[in-house]
């Protein structure tokens, strides 16, 4: 089938005579080079660039020239070359006042300096190709949903506007009606993920069902969206706290990738797709074999090799990525180096202002962090996606470093208590979100020996101790639910609490470890003041 199809198309280009048939040869290699990417097909690209410039079809040359840079797009290497394509492309639309080439070339240009790191310039350029969209007359549909698709990203990416999934479910039916594989995938996976993150998790995951049961087949897909497919769906159920389930598809895509050059954008989801992975083994317990990976992978992001197959913005959310895994792990032990902690601390508090930080590990980076009060109350004053998602904590935190938490008075945990319950909340906060806040909150009602109140609290997580895959946060709340239970007349809560002790020996929590024991030795004191 697939000989077949190379023999009619390479038949077709030679048989090209006037500018009406190379329009149509345009049309089906602008769904196949969308798809594809390889020798074989920029071999047919330039093979009919050469009949659009012996025909003189300046229109056809410009949209054949976008395809070209398709192919050599992610590339650093083709960097120069893609440019200087991009110029061409530029000088040809203004000569003869082709308004859908010059909204073509804006929106490459804003990809090519996104990738090359110059966010400003980025921006700039797909503000341009707005604009032009807006006074342009008979826009060509290719054109209008490209765009637009890239300015969702774009709009995405920096701001998390949700108007992003507005306009991507307007790009859905057109990629998939015109067959557009790589332009459907990219688009119902960015939807996944948004729909996710502003709490539309129903609408999440009917569009992950959608990418599995759409008329697509991913098996017949090329390698490389399959790998995005996976890698997307990995993505937003890590986003869902669904651990053990994002692992599986974050492993498709790591086994899909072993099969292809190490190049460009595969370099780009390996590594990415690697960060996602070791966050999960450390959230899921394994602390220091999760700790010697990320090192290894660190000392291969920063060889000459692979430091030219990432585009900045890649490499650093990478490294953003791994450091609060690092974070994570370290603060974990009493044994961890303070010195080290402190660096690592600096870089998470300079870089979370401009990445992604996933919310569980920001949240434990800024209440186990030593950032001062100047420094906390400068990321207040942030309004980023990341940042907003935590200022509970960043209050919650500012609070706890007020010098009046120091004197004897009750009120100091009441306040506590009421920035986790008064935290916004939008439609219903997610599952681990509200552990979280719940398991804080009953650190504080412990303090104030109001014991039974946090039973009444947490019973409700006691059928459902498997959905927290957080391992330290379960063993944590196993052992918060006894303290409840023990005050509730239940008298094995002081040896379940043991058995939870024992799990932190097991696992390397040494500071939950720590915790425990002082909460049993209060509870045996206050057992001790009733008894006398």
């Amino acid at each position: 089938m697939l000989i077949m199809f190379q023999e009619k198309i390479e038949n077709q280009i030679r048989d090209i005579k006037s500018k009406e048939e190379l329009g149509k040869i345009v049309e089906i290699l602008r769904v196949d080079a969308s798809n594809e990417k390889s020798e074989r097909m920029l071999k047919y690209i330039e093979e009919t660039l050469k009949v659009s410039k012996t025909l003189d079809d300046k229109i056809s040359i410009v949209n054949l020239q976008e395809l070209q840079i398709k192919q050599f797009f992610g590339s650093r290497d083709k960097i120069p070359e893609t440019g200087n394509i991009l110029q061409s492309m530029k000088k040809v639309s203004k000569e003869i006042n082709y308004e859908d080439g010059l909204i073509l070339c804006y929106s490459i240009e804003w990809g090519l300096e996104k990738f090359k790191g110059n966010i400003q310039q980025s921006k700039r350029a797909i503000e341009k190709a707005m604009e032009l969209i807006e006074i342009a007359e008979n826009l060509d549909d290719y054109v209008y949903y490209l765009c637009y698709y890239s300015y969702a990203i774009e709009i995405w990416l920096d701001k998390h506007d949700p108007r992003s999934g507005e306009i991507l479910e307007e790009c859905v039916p057109y990629f998939l009606n015109k067959g557009l594989h790589k332009g459907l995938v990219h688009a119902l996976g960015y939807l996944s993920i948004i729909y996710l993150q502003i709490q539309r998790r129903k609408k999440a995951t009917a569009i992950i069902k959608k990418i599995l049961s759409s008329k697509v087949n991913l098996d017949e897909l090329p390698k490389e969206l399959q790998i995005v497919t996976y890698y997307f769906m990995g993505v937003a159920l890590k986003l869902d706290f669904f651990f053990s389930e994002s692992e599986k598809y974050f492993l498709k895509a790591k086994e899909l990738l072993k099969m292809e050059n190490q190049d460009s954008i595969y370099a780009v989801y390996d590594f990415t797709s690697s960060s996602h992975l070791l966050t999960i083994k450390a959230l899921l317990g394994e602390l220091m074999p999760t700790l010697h990976q990320i090192e290894k992978i660190e000392s291969k992001i920063n060889s000459k090799e692979i430091a030219q197959m990432l585009d900045n913005s890649s490499k650093n959310q990478i490294k953003h990525t791994f450091n609060l895994t690092k974070f994570y792990i370290l603060s974990r032990s009493n044994d961890t180096n303070p010195e080290k902690l402190n660096r690592l601390e600096k870089s998470i508090y300079k870089d979370c202002k401009l990445f992604y930080s996933d919310f569980f590990m920001l949240s434990e980076y800024i209440l186990h962090s030593n950032l001062s009060t100047k420094e906390l109350k400068e990321l207040l004053k942030k309004d980023n996606y990341c940042i907003n998602s935590v200022k509970h904590i960043l209050n919650y935190k500012l609070n706890l470093q007020k010098k009046s938490l120091f004197d004897a008075s009750n009120e100091k945990y009441f306040e506590c208590i009421n920035i986790l319950k008064n935290r916004i909340k939008i439609e219903k906060n997610n599952f681990l979100e509200n552990v979280y806040s719940n398991l804080l909150i009953s650190q504080h009602l412990f303090s104030l020996r109001r014991y039974t109140e946090i039973y009444s609290l947490l019973k409700k997580y006691k059928r459902n101790l498997d959905r927290i895959e957080i391992l330290e946060m379960r063993i944590f709340m196993e052992a918060f639910i006894q303290v409840g239970a023990y005050k509730n007349g239940d008298p094995l809560g002081p040896a379940l609490q043991y058995m939870a002790i024992k799990k932190c020996r097991q696992y390397g929590f040494s500071r939950l470890e720590n915790k425990l024991l002082d909460y049993l030795d209060i509870q045996g004191n206050d057992t001790l003041r009733m008894m006398a």
